[in-house]
């Protein structure tokens, strides 16, 4: 198929989870691209599946696919937890070549007013609106389905990832007691790695 034949979507509010959309996500040592995944209500979630398996039928009849064999349940772009939640995650490419050069891409990010915001860090449990194309594909009869392919993401409810190196992270506060030197770095002397500790293996 056309990539103009693919089917552009944008989601229903959602939750985010796992946002990787300022370093791509990885797998094994290797670069995934750039993922976010997304959990909605069940009336949307219900509507998001037809619409998936509504546009793999589709491309089932399209030339590029003719005579291909299918899974019986093909990748859908989602899966269930445990407790019940559809998951839906959505991917892109971080970098692809062009002319022998490889371009590094930017996943466009908006406020809930749409102003560009691409320095903003989302964190799991933010209200997101995802943008994307549900893009079929066939590699081979054990592997085929849909891709949910990441085009931007509308920030409506931020909560902002801190990365874990923040205090309120962790849920300490301020109290009376030992303070860090100015640049925010615990200072070592001498006395602290005695010669006799052991080697420097851990």
């Amino acid at each position: 198929m056309a990539k103009s034949n693919f089917l552009k979507v944008t989601s229903p509010k959602g939750e985010a989870f796992y946002p990787y959309l300022k370093s791509p996500e990885m797998y094994e040592g290797n670069p995934v691209g750039f993922t976010i995944q997304a959990a909605f209500g069940k009336k949307d979630t219900e509507a998001l599946i037809k619409t998936l398996e509504a546009e793999l039928e589709r491309a089932k009849g399209a030339p590029a696919f003719k005579g291909k064999t299918w899974q019986k349940e093909p990748a859908m772009g989602y899966r269930e937890k445990q407790d019940g939640t559809i998951m839906f995650k959505f991917k892109t490419k971080h970098e692809y070549e062009r002319d022998g050069e490889t371009i590094k891409r930017k996943v466009p990010i908006f406020d809930a007013k749409g102003k560009p915001d691409n320095d903003v860090n989302i964190g799991n449990g933010s209200t997101v609106k995802i943008a994307f194309q549900v893009v079929p594909f066939w590699k081979s009869a054990r592997n085929n389905g849909v891709t949910l392919y990441l085009d931007a993401v509308q920030v409506l409810e931020l909560k902002e990832y801190a990365g874990g190196g923040s205090a309120g992270a962790y849920g300490f506060g301020e109290e009376e007691g030992y303070e860090a030197e100015p640049d925010g770095s615990e200072r070592f002397t001498d006395a602290d790695c005695p010669a006799d500790a052991g080697g420097g293996e851990f």
